[in-house]
């Protein structure tokens, strides 16, 4: 009783909130960003962020570059998902020009875009582990994003910034050795996310510092304009592919 009382105590205090300045070099934020948040106990109550630490003027860069030459620019918007940022940019100059692509193209799009997709979320949702303090899951996902950079380095001979495709079109037909490896990777992946959702999922350290932490409320992803799978969970039905599909979605 004298335990739980003086915690009681401490918690009816009014204090001064802490100020924590999380970046640019805090492992969390890679050096991307700074947020100079204002906390009450574990609870952030106000956020600054400050933007920019990786501007590089990419539009000043294709000013004066021809369409195709921009392409390469496109991979660093994103460096955890290159293809989609080259084929979004395909995509807008083709409709600029009014180009209709062969439906082999289309096709050819949408897989290299799913791929890329897949290694985007399996990055995202395994470093979150990292930073809670379960490293092991990991390293679990992490082989299968490599699997898929091996894939795009049959296609196009780089991993990172890929380059990939081409306006009007794909560079070149997907070989022997790639559907082969999207195969393997389609009939092996599920048992791969299967071991490390045991792994997390049943990971206490986890578990303590995320369930029920940073919860975004289905109105709240809306005001803030929320998109992907962050907005499917906070209760969003949207998917861009789905209600306003473009390529061969619709097929």
């Amino acid at each position: 009783m004298q335990v739980q009382s003086y915690f009681s105590s401490l918690d009816s205090l009014d204090g001064e909130l802490a100020t924590l300045n999380l970046g640019p070099t805090h492992p969390a934020t890679h050096g991307i960003f700074q947020n100079v948040l204002k906390m009450d106990g574990e609870k952030i109550v106000h956020a600054e962020p400050t933007i920019g630490y990786i501007h590089r003027a990419f539009e000043k860069l294709a000013e004066r570059r021809p369409y195709n030459q921009i392409t390469p620019i496109t991979d660093r918007l994103n460096y955890c998902s290159s293809p989609i940022n080259n084929m979004g940019w395909h995509m807008t100059v083709e409709k600029l020009i009014k180009t209709e692509l062969p439906k082999r193209v289309e096709y050819l799009r949408v897989i290299i875009m799913e791929l890329a997709r897949i290694a985007d979320h399996l990055v995202c949702n395994s470093v979150i582990a990292v930073d809670t303090g379960a490293m092991t899951g990991f390293l679990y996902v992490f082989q299968w994003r490599e699997f898929i950079y091996e894939i795009y380095e049959e296609i196009c001979g780089a991993r990172l910034t890929t380059n990939i495709g081409r306006i009007g079109g794909f560079e070149r037909p997907f070989n022997e050795t790639v559907w082969r490896k999207i195969n393997h990777l389609l009939k092996e992946l599920p048992n791969g996310l299967k071991e490390f959702e045991t792994l997390v999922m049943r990971n206490r350290i986890f578990m303590d510092r995320t369930q029920g932490i940073g919860v975004i409320s289905k109105e709240d992803a809306i005001a803030w304009s929320l998109s992907g799978p962050m907005a499917r969970a906070s209760g969003i039905k949207r998917d861009v592919r789905k209600d306003f599909p473009y390529l061969c979605y619709a097929d």
